[in-house]
């Protein structure tokens, strides 16, 4: 049994009250370790080093400067690299959207996993797994492709609805949340999704110095 399953196994095994205590302590749980893990440096050269690796891949000048300006790193240019070599059927213009922001290849690594399930339009991908944070600060965050999947495999939610539960997550942790409130029978659906979808803010940059 892995350990989301044990974890789900033991809230559903509680009483009402117990599980809501225990959903306080998991969620305060979880910000504490994201506020420490998610910190993420800052290249002042960052613009200039996403532009050469965008160009290098023949995008044109003003796309290139759409995906890179403002770039905290590299980043959104080596997303842009990793698209082009594994999502032939994006164009470039879908590819820019996905990864301007990005302070890694996880959107597009968000894309391929949900592309492969076969469920999902090319838009409600790029929707679900573009960049959730403006440039600057806060930095970037995106949506775990996992807790889509977790939600479309374990519930009957609608796709917009389980969307709604995902968008901004970092882990399956809101589906596992919702699972354990059905058991409660008297919260609905669409205030379960509001209860349990994660709202931290994205965290704030460490500058590294020119």
């Amino acid at each position: 049994m892995t350990r989301a399953a044990r974890a789900l196994h033991d809230v559903t095994s509680m009483r009402p009250a117990e599980i809501l205590l225990s959903l306080l302590l998991l969620a305060s749980a979880a910000a504490c370790r994201r506020d420490a893990s998610a910190q993420t440096g800052a290249d002042p050269y960052g613009p200039v080093r996403c532009f050469v690796i965008a160009d290098a891949e023949q995008l044109s000048e003003d796309s290139a400067i759409s995906l890179c300006t403002g770039a905290l790193t590299e980043a959104p240019g080596r997303c842009y690299e990793y698209g082009v070599d594994v999502a032939h059927e994006l164009s470039s213009q879908k590819l820019v959207t996905l990864c301007t922001g990005a302070t890694s290849t996880e959107p597009m690594a968000c894309y391929e996993r949900l592309h492969d399930t076969g469920t999902l339009t090319e838009d409600q991908i790029i929707t679900y797994c573009q960049t959730r944070c403006g440039m600057g600060r806060p930095p970037a965050q995106a949506s775990d492709p996992e807790c889509l999947e977790v939600a479309m495999r374990r519930t009957s939610l609608a796709l917009k609805t389980a969307g709604e539960l995902c968008l901004g997550s970092s882990s399956a942790g809101p589906v596992y949340c919702f699972l354990a409130g059905l058991d409660l029978h008297r919260i609905s659906d669409s205030k379960l999704v509001g209860l349990c979808r994660e709202t931290l803010s994205c965290q704030y940059v460490n500058e590294a110095p020119p």
